[in-house]
């Protein structure tokens, strides 16, 4: 069988001697080779017009058109206000703004989350509780609900929901134990009912006179 040439292998075809004086010339190679002022002016070129498409994408709304906000999340007008200005001094585009109302809609979401699972956790701790959980918990609680009326006030009562801190165990533990310090006629004190004392005599003894 006959080896076949590869072009490796082949023989190089023959050049004339005009064609290699034509290619070798002072002429072609001026021609084919790109001068200095050329590549500064293409380069040149070619920055002016990534900086003017950069400018293009980057540039701000001359307004804002209305944020995309997620269900149950609100953002009030001056919060907005002034997270227009910071995007506007930003150079944020539409786009980057929805991109940063987005993030941050989505830290509230899992502080949120975060803050009902606590409030899962208190109330299960609280309902296990040796002193007061149990077969108690509901006693227990309407005991603790009876002091907070009588004692707190109604900005209290406002702290203990807005907080969470109403399902706290040790918040149910202190007006439990004040709940059971209460009784109809007066209040129990080391076993004996004084109903001629003050409630803060009572609770603050150390700050009486």
């Amino acid at each position: 069988m006959a080896e076949e040439e590869t072009i490796l292998t082949a023989s190089a075809p023959e050049v004339s001697s005009d064609e290699k004086q034509s290619d070798s010339s002072p002429e072609t190679i001026e021609a084919t080779t790109p001068t200095k002022s050329t590549e500064s002016a293409a380069a040149n070129n070619e920055e002016g017009n990534a900086e003017e498409t950069e400018s293009e994408v980057a540039s701000a709304p001359e307004t804002y058109e209305v944020f995309e906000l997620p269900e149950n999340f609100d953002m009030n007008e001056e919060t907005l206000g002034e997270y227009h200005t910071f995007a506007k001094e930003n150079n944020l585009t539409q786009e980057q703004a929805q991109r940063g109302v987005d993030m941050v809609a989505q830290m509230k979401q899992a502080e949120m989350n975060q803050w009902v699972e606590q409030q899962k956790s208190w109330v299960d701790d609280a309902k296990s509780d040796t002193e007061f959980g149990g077969d108690k918990f509901d006693q227990s609680i309407s005991v603790a609900v009876k002091a907070r009326d009588s004692f707190g006030t109604p900005e209290f009562n406002e702290m203990l929901d807005s907080s969470g801190l109403g399902n706290h165990p040790e918040m149910i533990r202190f007006l439990s134990r004040v709940g059971k310090q209460i009784s109809e006629d007066g209040v129990v004190v080391g076993g004996s009912s004084i109903s001629n004392q003050t409630r803060e005599a009572v609770l603050y003894p150390s700050m009486q006179n």
